[in-house]
Protein backbone atom coordinates (compact mmCIF):
# COMPACT_ATOMS: atom_id res chain seq x y z
CA UNK A 1 0.00 0.00 0.00
CA UNK A 2 1.16 3.21 -0.64
CA UNK A 3 0.40 6.42 1.42
CA UNK A 4 1.24 10.18 0.21
CA UNK A 5 1.64 13.20 2.86
CA UNK A 6 1.87 16.48 1.69
CA UNK A 7 4.11 18.48 4.42
CA UNK A 8 4.47 22.53 4.62
CA UNK A 9 6.45 24.62 6.97
CA UNK A 10 5.66 28.28 8.07
CA UNK A 11 7.71 30.41 9.70
CA UNK A 12 7.91 34.54 10.33
CA UNK A 13 10.40 36.79 10.33
CA UNK A 14 10.55 39.91 12.27
CA UNK A 15 12.55 43.14 12.04
CA UNK A 16 14.49 44.11 15.01
CA UNK A 17 17.45 46.53 15.44
CA UNK A 18 17.92 46.32 11.36
CA UNK A 19 18.09 42.47 11.25
CA UNK A 20 15.31 40.04 10.57
CA UNK A 21 14.83 37.71 12.82
CA UNK A 22 12.04 34.55 13.19
CA UNK A 23 9.84 34.47 15.20
CA UNK A 24 6.98 31.75 15.30
CA UNK A 25 6.13 28.92 13.40
CA UNK A 26 4.14 25.96 12.30
CA UNK A 27 4.27 22.49 10.40
CA UNK A 28 1.79 20.17 9.13
CA UNK A 29 1.20 16.98 7.22
CA UNK A 30 -1.92 15.60 5.51
CA UNK A 31 -1.79 11.69 5.20
CA UNK A 32 -3.94 10.35 2.11
CA UNK A 33 -4.06 6.66 0.57
CA UNK A 34 -5.93 6.30 -2.92
CA UNK A 35 -6.69 9.89 -2.82
CA UNK A 36 -8.75 10.09 -0.04
CA UNK A 37 -7.32 11.99 3.38
CA UNK A 38 -7.29 9.62 5.94
CA UNK A 39 -5.52 11.79 8.91
CA UNK A 40 -3.71 15.69 9.41
CA UNK A 41 -1.63 16.67 11.68
CA UNK A 42 -0.14 20.04 12.81
CA UNK A 43 2.37 21.83 15.24
CA UNK A 44 4.04 24.46 15.81
CA UNK A 45 7.12 26.40 17.59
CA UNK A 46 7.28 30.23 19.39
CA UNK A 47 10.78 30.52 18.02
CA UNK A 48 12.03 28.96 14.77
CA UNK A 49 12.91 28.93 11.24
CA UNK A 50 10.78 28.42 8.20
CA UNK A 51 13.58 25.21 6.93
CA UNK A 52 13.02 24.04 10.50
CA UNK A 53 9.07 23.58 10.37
CA UNK A 54 9.71 22.37 6.78
CA UNK A 55 11.80 19.67 7.83
CA UNK A 56 9.75 18.37 10.95
CA UNK A 57 6.42 18.53 8.81
CA UNK A 58 8.61 15.49 6.55
CA UNK A 59 9.81 14.05 10.22
CA UNK A 60 6.52 13.89 11.75
CA UNK A 61 4.99 12.41 8.45
CA UNK A 62 7.66 10.34 8.60
CA UNK A 63 7.03 9.33 12.18
CA UNK A 64 3.40 8.47 11.57
CA UNK A 65 4.27 6.21 8.50
CA UNK A 66 6.48 4.29 10.64
CA UNK A 67 4.00 4.01 14.00
CA UNK A 68 0.68 3.40 11.77
CA UNK A 69 1.30 2.10 8.60
CA UNK A 70 2.58 -1.86 7.63
CA UNK A 71 7.08 -2.50 6.99
CA UNK A 72 5.81 -3.39 3.37
CA UNK A 73 3.98 0.19 2.78
CA UNK A 74 5.59 2.70 0.96
CA UNK A 75 5.08 6.57 1.66
CA UNK A 76 5.78 9.87 -0.59
CA UNK A 77 6.54 12.96 0.47
CA UNK A 78 5.07 15.47 -1.60
CA UNK A 79 6.68 18.93 -0.51
CA UNK A 80 7.29 22.80 -2.08
CA UNK A 81 10.45 22.62 -0.52
CA UNK A 82 13.43 21.85 -2.93
CA UNK A 83 16.18 22.48 0.31
CA UNK A 84 14.03 19.86 2.08
CA UNK A 85 13.59 17.39 -0.73
CA UNK A 86 17.47 18.23 -2.03
CA UNK A 87 18.94 17.45 1.63
CA UNK A 88 17.28 13.45 1.39
CA UNK A 89 17.84 13.01 -2.29
CA UNK A 90 21.24 14.45 -2.94
CA UNK A 91 22.85 15.35 -0.02
CA UNK A 92 22.39 13.74 3.17
CA UNK A 93 24.42 10.53 1.89
CA UNK A 94 27.55 12.78 1.56
CA UNK A 95 27.15 14.80 4.53
CA UNK A 96 27.40 11.48 6.38
CA UNK A 97 30.17 10.07 4.97
CA UNK A 98 32.01 13.46 5.63
CA UNK A 99 31.41 12.89 9.47
CA UNK A 100 28.02 15.06 8.51
CA UNK A 101 29.86 18.33 7.39
CA UNK A 102 29.02 19.79 4.15
CA UNK A 103 31.48 19.52 1.74
CA UNK A 104 33.11 22.92 2.07
CA UNK A 105 33.73 21.63 5.88
CA UNK A 106 30.72 23.93 7.28
CA UNK A 107 28.41 22.56 9.68
CA UNK A 108 24.66 21.94 8.68
CA UNK A 109 22.32 23.66 10.38
CA UNK A 110 19.16 22.06 11.83
CA UNK A 111 21.68 18.12 11.74
CA UNK A 112 19.85 16.81 14.72
CA UNK A 113 17.13 16.93 12.98
CA UNK A 114 18.40 16.18 9.45
CA UNK A 115 20.11 12.96 11.15
CA UNK A 116 16.75 11.84 12.91
CA UNK A 117 14.60 11.93 9.50
CA UNK A 118 17.68 10.23 8.13
CA UNK A 119 17.79 7.25 10.21
CA UNK A 120 14.41 7.22 9.72
CA UNK A 121 13.86 6.94 5.74
CA UNK A 122 16.70 4.46 5.66
CA UNK A 123 15.08 0.95 6.53
CA UNK A 124 11.36 2.14 4.47
CA UNK A 125 10.38 2.71 0.66
CA UNK A 126 10.05 6.28 0.33
CA UNK A 127 10.21 8.65 -2.89
CA UNK A 128 10.04 12.54 -2.72
CA UNK A 129 8.12 14.51 -4.96
CA UNK A 130 8.56 18.42 -5.18
CA UNK A 131 5.15 20.17 -5.94
CA UNK A 132 4.72 24.04 -6.52
CA UNK A 133 4.07 25.97 -3.50
CA UNK A 134 1.12 28.32 -3.38
CA UNK A 135 -0.13 27.35 -6.22
CA UNK A 136 -3.54 25.03 -7.48
CA UNK A 137 -2.65 21.89 -5.82
CA UNK A 138 -5.14 21.66 -3.29
CA UNK A 139 -3.25 19.35 -0.97
CA UNK A 140 -0.13 21.94 -0.50
CA UNK A 141 -2.51 24.47 -0.19
CA UNK A 142 -4.90 22.57 2.58
CA UNK A 143 -1.28 21.84 4.12
CA UNK A 144 0.22 25.24 4.37
CA UNK A 145 -3.29 26.62 5.98
CA UNK A 146 -2.96 23.60 8.37
CA UNK A 147 1.15 25.26 9.42
CA UNK A 148 0.03 28.71 9.01
CA UNK A 149 -2.65 28.31 11.51
CA UNK A 150 -0.27 26.31 13.83
CA UNK A 151 2.12 29.29 13.71
CA UNK A 152 -0.48 31.91 14.74
CA UNK A 153 -1.70 29.30 17.68
CA UNK A 154 2.09 28.66 19.10
CA UNK A 155 2.73 32.45 18.57
CA UNK A 156 -0.65 33.52 20.85
CA UNK A 157 0.23 30.39 23.34
CA UNK A 158 4.26 30.63 23.40
CA UNK A 159 3.94 26.59 23.40
CA UNK A 160 5.68 23.94 21.13
CA UNK A 161 3.80 21.42 19.64
CA UNK A 162 5.23 18.37 18.09
CA UNK A 163 4.57 15.20 16.39
CA UNK A 164 0.84 13.98 18.16
CA UNK A 165 0.73 17.12 19.86
CA UNK A 166 3.93 16.42 22.05
CA UNK A 167 6.99 18.21 23.48
CA UNK A 168 9.60 17.10 21.46
CA UNK A 169 13.47 17.76 22.07
CA UNK A 170 14.28 18.47 17.98
CA UNK A 171 11.83 21.60 18.36
CA UNK A 172 12.34 24.44 19.67
CA UNK A 173 16.36 25.42 19.58
CA UNK A 174 16.08 28.68 17.81
CA UNK A 175 16.87 31.43 20.00
CA UNK A 176 17.50 35.62 19.16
Amino acid sequence: MKYTYYTDGAATMIKKNGKYLREAGGWAFIKLKDNDIISEQSGGCPLTTNNEMELYAIYASIRDFTDTCDENDEIEICSDSGYCINIFTQWAAGWKRRGWRKSDGKTIENLELIKAIWDLIQPIAISFKKVKGHSRDRMNQKADKLAVEAKIKSKKTGKTAGYNQKDDPLLGKKSL
